[in-house]
């Protein structure tokens, strides 16, 4: 077996044991001096959002330079995109828009937040793509994501009696569908960029990475009393963004 897929498998295995002792024991981080967050919420959401739609909008100007050809391209444009929907309402919940709290009660959350599930279902996609020419191979995965993920959502938010449906709906949905579709993007992506040569995949494999460990502290900084070191790693999530659009940029000129 190719020592690549063995270190991956290795990796993905040490994610699952931080991810069941993490569903086991729901950290809760010390607390720190509980001030308003408003501005910070706002900035980062901001910040995010044109990041987001930066990478959206380079994509789909690649998608019609290269005459639409490059499905891929357009796949992981409308993904970037619709998943800033996300952060736009950060920004609108910031400016006192209580409409766009996520948090007010569990059918403001599903609004806010499915287009997590189409994110990394059209990312997924898109990168499948490019590695078969087999129709199977990249639309029941992706397929399988889309299922999985708005049926975890019901289920947690509108079915499965709990204390706090959108926590329950959030820790499982991150620590068993999220975090390891990013792991397994980053490692296509380096896998990709190692095979062919280049350093944009690579680049972009960095980029999952930190938006994979980002969203993995949400877990206990999430909490109000603790609320300024999630904002800490709000903003490491949206530097994040930053190498992923490197890297596609980067990609571009290699293959040029």
């Amino acid at each position: 077996m190719n020592k690549l897929h063995l270190i991956y498998i290795f990796g993905l295995i040490i994610i699952s044991i931080i991810s069941a002792i993490i569903l086991v024991l729901q950290p809760h981080g010390f607390p720190i001096p509980n001030l308003s967050g408003t501005f910070f919420l706002f900035g980062l959401g901001l910040n995010t959002s044109i990041l987001l739609w930066s990478i959206a909008g380079y994509l789909l100007f690649r998608w019609l330079k290269t005459d639409k050809k490059n499905d891929s391209l357009i796949a992981w444009s409308l993904s970037f995109f619709i998943y800033s929907l996300t952060f736009v309402a950060h920004i609108f919940r910031a400016l006192g828009y209580d409409a766009w709290n996520e948090n007010s009660s569990v059918f403001h959350f599903f609004a806010f937040r499915w287009v997590m599930i189409i994110w990394a279902a059209g990312i997924f996609y898109g990168m499948l793509k490019i590695l078969t020419d087999d129709k199977r191979l990249y639309l029941i995965p992706s397929v399988a994501i889309i299922i999985i993920g708005f049926l975890w959502f019901f289920l947690g938010l509108f079915i499965i009696p709990s204390e706090n449906p959108i926590e329950f709906t959030m820790y499982l949905f991150l620590f068993t569908i999220w975090i390891p579709i990013c792991f397994t993007m980053a490692y296509i992506f380096f896998y990709y960029g190692y095979n062919t040569r280049q350093s944009g995949p690579k680049v972009i494999s960095l980029g999952f990475l930190i938006l994979m460990v980002s969203y993995m502290q949400w877990a206990p900084w999430h909490f109000s009393d603790v609320i300024y070191i999630y904002f800490i790693w709000y903003f490491i999530f949206s530097l994040s963004l930053v190498p992923i659009l490197l890297g596609f940029v980067i990609m571009t000129l290699e293959e040029q």
